[in-house]
């Protein structure tokens, strides 16, 4: 006896969609159904195809696919379609000779080709590792795209009195840099002056601060349970050696108020720790 899955043709990749989102006539839509239930290669499919949709539906704002994935698939279909048998000469024998008693298998309507399948599955699996990567492709591009107005921690950073010189540090280390001059005649090694990398943050943080300096470095966080801005800006007096650190209300980026207020202010010697408290 021969099963379901040998016997019934393999409904075409676009109907599995559309009986995934319910656009299937309903007298196909039984006659696919039926055929999943029994054809363990087209199940998989389905499958394949709802965990893409899947995955696309939590992207917020998916990206336009990149040229080079749509010609990849384009290029996997092509070379799949370009494997299909040519004429067969009126020459050449259609099938092998089989030793007497050894029947040809079956042909018929309802029979397809063991070959058949076999292109059928390649063709299914060349277009399904294709997509993968180029949806991989997508949430990868979606996620990095675009550039934070200041740094974000993955956590929400909670910025105190008593460690927020440790914070400026460390941003300031990745903000900045430090030369040192260096050479065979000098006594030992000497900092040169910090160069600041600019960053930017709302306008109304940069109101807050009363200041109008590009921030050296400027960081997202709470303070006191508040949502605020640590935002480091270069010492008046001394700007070469000295910065000044100001945490600020961030809820006028959300709202009209044109300045944020300012919670705490502090200024920091630049790698030799605290030099005083001006709140």
């Amino acid at each position: 006896m021969t099963s379901t899955t040998d016997t019934a043709e393999h409904p075409e990749i676009t109907e599995i969609s559309e009986l995934a989102e319910g656009l299937l006539p309903p007298t196909r839509t039984t006659d696919v159904q039926q055929h999943l239930d029994g054809c363990a290669l087209c199940a998989d499919v389905l499958a394949s195809l709802e965990e893409i949709r899947g995955t696309l539906g939590a992207v917020s704002d998916p990206p336009r696919m990149p040229e080079e994935i749509a010609s990849r698939i384009d290029a996997a279909l092509a070379f799949e379609g370009g494997r299909e048998p040519g004429p067969v000469s009126r020459e050449t024998s259609a099938a092998a000779d089989r030793p007497a008693g050894h029947p040809h298998g079956a042909t018929g309507p309802g029979r397809k080709a063991r070959g058949n399948r076999r292109r059928t599955g390649a063709v299914l699996g060349a277009v399904l590792t294709v997509t993968a990567i180029g949806v991989g492709a997508l949430l990868i591009q979606n996620d990095e795209g675009g550039s934070p107005v200041a740094r974000k921690s993955p956590s929400a950073s909670t910025f105190a009195k008593d460690t927020l010189e440790t914070k400026v540090t460390n941003l300031l280390g990745s903000s900045t840099i430090s030369t040192e001059e260096e050479g065979p005649s000098a006594q030992g090694t000497k900092k040169a002056p910090m160069q600041k990398r600019a960053v930017s943050v709302p306008p109304c943080i940069q109101l807050g601060t009363h200041r109008n300096e590009d921030p050296l470095a400027a960081e997202t966080g709470t303070y006191e349970g508040k949502k605020a801005y640590l935002v480091v800006l270069p010492h008046k007096s001394d700007p070469a050696h000295r910065v000044t650190a100001f945490v600020v209300d961030s809820s006028c980026v959300d709202s009209s108020s044109s300045a944020g207020t300012l919670l705490y202010k502090h200024d920091y010697d630049h790698g030799s720790g605290v030099l005083k408290n001006t709140r």
